[in-house]
């Protein structure tokens, strides 16, 4: 079955007034953008921008994902159209019941779950985070029978560089260091499932494909968090539970449309239909800053978390010499990994690895000189850091990167 049969007129409610609270666009919308514009326009100065759905017209997920309805702009899902991929185990997450800070999670095959919705049924159920693309070619075949990346968006640090067709596979695993992991995410769900809010993993920029469906964004920058905070200093899980919204961007992201969400910038989605979208987690060297403060951030939380097991290992081993230093370095960024996603030998790994292999040509990446003062600047800010001295393999990564760059010191 293509339709969605599984909205109630209660929900219909819930989605009328979220349509008639949606202001005027704030950002811009383009139908194409240079790299040179996307450089200087948005990703050094951290702001968010829209593509029309020109981006996403020639996709194959625009045509196959896609159930047209006449004389209306949004489709429904071609569910049938996702059988291929019913093997795959996915993320989906109940949005019907929260859990702590995220709501309960568990892992199914994508066939569970589109039999559910094919009988109007698993109304909260959302697949979040399904590495579709990494699956396809694990399979050995090629991400072009599901879409391309925009040309401005493929200096990406973060995932394999963007290749159509099919290349060598390469089994992405949990625990793997941020140079080697996926962040290429798959999202689909029924009408008002959403996320709530958050920032995107290590303070990266993310960008957002509406294959199928609309959606609600609400936008924060990172100097407008004080009115989404609790009396306790902590962000709140909904911001439609605030009487303001926390003065978000609210931003309504038509079928088609991708959004590129800057670094660092906390943000809420809601599905208004049944929805099916593409994502990309990612960061390039522009961002190099904003990513080192947030891992520095993430360590002082640890460091602060674990005092007990700094007095405890200089109580073993007395404060004579860096053998106590030693161990409390390997014992902070390991709990670091665990804790951020990655440490900093996985940082460094990943601005070798970047270095070492652009993932994207000249004209689609920042002059090099401009790509090396970041990076430079990094690395002087780093060698002020005791993980230096003490981390003899993040040392010996850092002195390849200065070789790769023509700078040593």
């Amino acid at each position: 079955m293509a339709n969605w049969t599984g909205i109630s007129a209660k929900q219909q409610d819930e989605i009328d007034n979220l349509l008639a609270s949606i202001p005027a666009r704030e950002i811009p919308t383009y139908d194409e953008l240079s790299y040179d514009d996307f450089l200087n326009h948005h990703l050094i100065p951290n702001k968010p921008f829209i593509f029309s759905s020109i981006a996403t017209s020639k996709w194959s997920a625009s045509a196959r994902f896609r159930a047209p309805i006449a004389f209306k702009a949004v489709s429904q899902p071609n569910l049938s159209a996702l059988r291929p991929y019913a093997h795959h185990l996915v993320p989906v997450a109940n949005t019907l019941q929260q859990q702590f800070s995220e709501f309960e999670r568990t892992e199914r095959p994508l066939g569970e779950v589109l039999d559910l919705w094919e009988k109007g049924e698993g109304k909260g159920l959302y697949v979040k985070d399904w590495h579709l693309m990494a699956e396809i070619e694990s399979e050995r075949r090629g991400v072009k029978e599901v879409y391309e990346v925009p040309d401005c968006l493929r200096d990406d640090w973060l995932n394999p560089s963007y290749t159509p067709d099919s290349r060598h596979p390469t089994r992405e695993t949990v625990g793997t260091s941020a140079s080697t992991s996926d962040f290429r995410f798959t999202y689909l769900g029924p009408p008002l499932t959403y996320t709530p809010l958050h920032r995107d993993v290590y303070g990266s920029y993310s960008w957002s494909a509406n294959v199928v469906g609309r959606k609600v964004w609400w936008l924060f920058p990172p100097d407008r968090l004080d009115g989404v905070k609790d009396q306790h200093g902590e962000l709140v899980f909904d911001v439609g539970d605030l009487e303001d919204e926390g003065r978000a961007i609210k931003i309504l992201q038509q079928e088609g449309e991708i959004i590129f969400v800057p670094s660092g910038w906390h943000h809420q989605v809601v599905n208004l239909d049944f929805c099916i979208s593409i994502n990309h987690n990612f960061f390039s060297s522009p961002t190099l800053p904003r990513i080192y403060d947030t891992l520095s951030a993430s360590q002082e939380r640890v460091e602060e978390s674990i005092s007990d097991v700094k007095a405890m290992i200089i109580q073993r081993l007395g404060s004579e010499g860096d053998a106590w230093e030693k161990e409390w370095v390997e014992e902070v960024q390991s709990l670091l990994e665990r804790d951020a996603g990655w440490n900093w030998k996985g940082f460094w790994q990943t601005v070798a690895k970047n270095v070492i292999g652009p993932p994207a040509p000249l004209h689609l990446s920042p002059p090099v000189q401009l790509r090396d003062e970041w990076i430079r600047h990094a690395i002087e800010r780093f060698k002020l850091r005791r993980e230096w001295v003490l981390q003899d393999d993040i040392r010996m990564t850092i002195e390849e990167i200065q070789r790769s760059i023509g700078y040593e010191r």
